[in-house]
């Protein structure tokens, strides 16, 4: 991913760590000058930083790994300084199996700080054990200070003993953070599969994102006010991620109910592997079609054209080569196949024409252009 650095691959899965995160050591660094903390407690207020994103990167591998058992692909995850990013190639639509994909990642926060908590019961004892149990309530319900606390106890300082219980806290909070039903977190993805359980999965969505939208304002509102922009940039993420999400979902809901041959074009115009480049670039700029198929002297199907090949040649003055040396690998549909799929080969794939056949025998062509106009002319009908 651009402006991201490739740390390593895990199962299977790359792991980038994006620009960003250098604002955490910058952080660090701020607090413990404004702290007046010594080198040691420095390197160990970043120590802390590392563990904590480490928790955020085994969460994540929680929603991929389970993601994978289920046929689904992490293209990658991507920490940043607001948490970790597991671009899974698609969600289970599913409804049991999004639920055990989204409740995957806070379950391996609660594993975490089960186990934490079971390391400080083995490795504190007697009193550092009592002001371990009293920091970790500190934490979670917002008590004194620990630092003052640790120096009137008369122990002496420690990194573990000071940060084990806001670990603790913290991989608690996350999962408390994110149960929370603000769609697309995990919270949201657990109720819009319960709901898509029982009215279906396209209803499940729309009524999912209006809650996560409606939480994000509070968030961004609760933010604002109380200064925590983080949170604030979190709810601007969930509202305008839940929108992007619900449309795509309606979206996806509408082609399913087409097929190629619904929007296939049967007119288009042919040319030939060893024809010169000028022609389509002549047809590009006084013609309607963008992309174009091409033939050989059997007339035999060997490859599309597409409109950035031609502009290619055109930068290059290179309208004496033949199409052969420009043109790219066709893919073909069936008249049957659903709409869903044409348009993940025109946009995701980023083919800008594909042939549609029936049988053995080609009987047109889907360009991009043509399916923009389409989905313009169903939004169009639904207003």
């Amino acid at each position: 991913m651009r402006g991201s650095l490739k740390l390593f691959t895990w199962f299977g899965i790359p792991v980038h760590l994006h620009w960003t995160f250098g604002l955490i050591f910058l952080y660090a660094l701020w607090i413990g000058h404004d702290n007046n903390l010594d080198a040691i407690s420095t390197i160990w207020l970043m120590g802390f930083f590392i563990a904590l994103f480490g928790c955020v990167l085994l969460h994540e591998y929680g929603h991929s790994l389970t993601a994978r058992r289920y046929g689904v692909e992490t293209k990658d995850i991507i920490l940043t300084p607001i948490g970790g990013i597991a671009r899974l190639e698609r969600m289970p639509e599913k409804p049991m199996q999004e639920f055990l994909v989204a409740i995957a990642g806070p379950m391996v926060n609660v594993v975490i700080a089960a186990l934490l908590f079971g390391i400080s019961m083995l490795i504190f004892d007697n009193e550092r054990w009592e002001l371990f149990k009293y920091f970790l309530k500190n934490q979670l319900f917002l008590g004194d200070d620990n630092g003052d606390v640790m120096e009137e106890s008369g122990i002496a300082m420690s990194g573990i003993l000071f940060y084990m219980p806001v670990l603790v806290a913290t991989n608690i909070g996350l999962v408390v953070f994110n149960l929370i039903p603000a769609f697309p977190m995990d919270g949201g993805r657990i109720f819009r599969s319960l709901l898509a359980m029982r009215i279906g999965r396209v209803r499940a969505t729309r009524m999912a994102a209006i809650v996560g939208q409606v939480i994000a304002v509070g968030f961004i509102l609760f933010g604002l006010w109380q200064g925590a922009f983080t949170l604030a940039l979190i709810g601007f993420f969930v509202f305008t991620t839940a929108r992007t999400e619900n449309t795509m979902v309606q979206l996806d809901d509408m082609l399913r109910r087409y097929k190629a041959s619904d929007l296939m074009r049967r007119n288009f115009t042919r040319l030939s592997d060893n024809d010169w480049m000028k022609t389509p670039m002549e047809l590009l700029q006084h013609g309607l079609e963008r992309s174009f198929l091409i033939f050989d002297m059997s007339d035999r199907l060997v490859g599309a054209l597409e409109e950035e090949d031609i502009v290619a040649a055109m930068k290059k003055n290179d309208s004496s080569a033949e199409i052969a040396k420009y043109m790219r690998k066709v893919e073909l549909v069936h008249t049957g196949q659903s709409l869903q799929y044409v348009y993940y080969l025109l946009t995701q794939q980023g083919h800008s024409i594909i042939g549609v056949v029936e049988g053995s025998d080609l009987v047109g062509v889907i360009d991009d252009t043509g399916l923009q106009h389409f989905m313009r002319l169903q939004a169009a009908a639904k207003v």
